[in-house]
């Protein structure tokens, strides 16, 4: 394991605005390098030990290095910090060694000061009935498989997501519509300030497609593009508006593949049950030719 030794700065001018932002406890930015291993004094059993710890390396501007352990990265134990390589954090300096030329900082501490101001935020946003009108901007964090949430940072509060507030279409396999770092908007469902829980919502900063599919009614045909065919359940069929809607095919067409463009006609809206249907009319690009499984035998 390769030991951070590098000095966070290289002259007085350097210190004296690390110590300026310490002493004000600004929330400043930097991108995060390197991950590696330090070792450091920490308080066990009532004494200090030599320990060696995890640390996120930070770039800030005016080529100044500093240090987060990973203790103060997150409230949140990961099992590594290398997942956030090459990603952007806020932080506050909660420390200089002057002996070592070191600066120490804390994500978590930022998130806890953001954290605070945000469900300040909120409360009064409620409070004069302009939550519901109000977008924020969130980072996406991960997803939870067993429990189907998304989790989304904004203003440094974890807040969760239930998979139908993602879009308008309700996709059976939501977790492949996003990656973890992607930056959306998002409104705030509910929250509850006591147990700091926040509820967002990405599809309440999206029209209604249902709304847009009435206007398409009016034109002769439309593109889509067949997403499923079961023998089952039928033809799928996604419409430039964001939907996922069924499909009818007659006769004298060929049977569809997914990933057919097709054009097809708007037949019936049923907005309160969230219900489409479209007649395919044709495949303007051709048919694709369904492979074979077995050809390959012959190839």
């Amino acid at each position: 394991m390769a030991e951070l030794t590098q000095a966070s700065w290289t002259n007085d001018q350097q210190l004296e605005e690390l110590a300026r932002i310490r002493r004000n406890r600004e929330i400043i930015k930097g991108v995060v390098t390197s991950v590696g291993y330090k070792t450091s004094k920490v308080l066990e059993d009532g004494s200090y030990v030599d320990k060696s710890i995890e640390v996120a390396v930070f770039q800030l501007e005016g080529n100044i290095t500093a240090y987060c352990p990973s203790n103060e990265f997150s409230d949140h134990e990961y099992k590594s910090l290398n997942g956030f390589t090459g990603s952007i954090q806020e932080f506050i300096i909660t420390n200089l060694n002057l002996e070592d030329k070191i600066a120490i900082v804390s994500v978590r501490e930022a998130d806890n000061m953001k954290r605070a101001a945000f469900m300040e935020q909120l409360t009064e946003l409620e409070e004069t009935n302009e939550l519901k009108n109000t977008v924020f901007k969130g980072i996406v964090r991960g997803f939870n498989p067993t429990t189907r949430r998304i989790f989304v940072r904004v203003n440094g509060a974890d807040c969760y997501m239930l998979p139908n507030d993602w879009s308008w279409d309700r996709s059976r396999s939501v977790e492949t519509l996003f990656d973890r770092g992607e930056e959306i908007e998002v409104k705030v469902l509910r929250f509850d300030k006591e147990n700091f829980l926040i509820q967002v919502s990405r599809r309440a900063t999206i029209e209604d497609p249902f709304n847009k599919l009435e206007t398409l009614k009016e034109m002769n045909t439309i593109a889509g593009k067949v997403t499923a065919v079961s023998p089952i359940h039928g033809i799928f069929v996604q419409l430039d508006v964001g939907l996922e809607v069924k499909g009818i095919k007659p006769n004298y067409l060929d049977e569809p593949v997914p990933g057919d463009i097709v054009s097809c006609v708007v037949r019936s809206v049923d907005k309160k049950n969230r219900k489409a249907r479209v007649t395919i009319t044709g495949y303007p690009r051709g048919k694709k030719k369904l492979k074979d499984p077995a050809s390959f035998l012959f190839e």
